[in-house]
């Protein structure tokens, strides 16, 4: 399964399930996405869990944010390019793929950032995924 696609869904039922916490399988590109996720404010602090043995963290504890009760600060997190069907983008088509409520993340060629973020730097890339408010 698609490592990317299994950390929305589990943020996801997560949040409808009412956690406080999540644990989400340790990657360096999972922790990059988080960390614009908490830098965004859809979700709240995030810390690794590190075994005694174990060079690498081996989960990712992410702390969920809600806006009232039982409602988490985003409204749904999807997935756009998977494997089977990549979706690129230019920086001038990233506004359009926002539509003012929506967070965009890409995959450039200096990293994984935010559109607003990749649309100021002229970078286009890989749509990851959208976070809706």
């Amino acid at each position: 399964m698609d490592p990317i696609a299994n950390m929305f869904t589990q943020l996801k039922n997560a949040g409808n399930a009412s956690k406080k916490e999540v644990a989400i399988s340790y990657s360096k590109l999972n922790l990059a996405i988080l960390e614009i996720l908490k830098n965004k404010g859809f979700i709240g602090a995030i810390s690794l869990e590190k075994k005694e043995n174990q060079k690498y963290p081996s989960k990712i504890i992410v702390s969920l944010k809600y806006k009232a009760k039982n409602e988490l600060n985003f409204s749904n997190i999807k997935r756009v390019s998977r494997p089977g069907q990549r979706v690129y983008v230019t920086s001038s088509r990233i506004g359009e793929l926002m539509r003012g409520r929506s967070e965009v993340l890409v995959s450039t060629s200096q990293g994984i950032m935010g559109g607003y973020e990749a649309r100021k730097k002229g970078l286009g890339g890989e749509v990851i995924g959208e976070v809706m408010q």
